[in-house]
């Protein structure tokens, strides 16, 4: 891509690397490295023609709650997450437009990446941990 002076990369991070995850506590820092490392690679790539998009998906209905065995948590119930299908075409949407990053869901998501982003890290972690300890 970079001896092409062309192309597009999307990187899949998540809310969680904006806020600290009790219960979750490997999750979350894993998805503040992909978003610092889209960041990082964004800007190394921009002198090459090659964008770099990170994607911050919300709580999506998938299985991943599942897999990890946290059905007996709020996050377990997929009656309230976003479509994958959504998350996926704002994800490329936001690729194609050159966006920096975007956050992967509807409207309720979008509020979340703001309180994430404004409230105290302790309000923060104290806040998942209701949604993310078992019942």
């Amino acid at each position: 891509m970079a001896d092409n002076h062309s192309g597009n990369i999307l990187i899949t991070s998540s809310l969680s690397a904006l806020t600290p995850t009790p219960y979750e506590s490997i999750y979350g820092p894993t998805r503040a490295f992909m978003y610092s490392f889209a960041q990082g690679l964004r800007e190394e790539m921009r002198e090459h023609g090659v964008n770099v998009t990170a994607l911050l998906p919300g709580a999506t209905a998938t299985e991943f709650h599942d897999r990890a065995g946290m059905q007996n948590t709020a996050f377990g119930d997929n009656s309230r997450k976003t479509d994958p299908a959504l998350v996926a075409r704002l994800g490329v949407e936001a690729l194609f437009e050159g966006e920096d990053h975007v956050v992967g869901g509807r409207a309720r998501t979008r509020r979340n990446a703001w309180k994430h982003r404004l409230g105290s890290e302790e309000s923060k972690a104290r806040r998942f941990a209701k949604l993310s300890r078992p019942r």
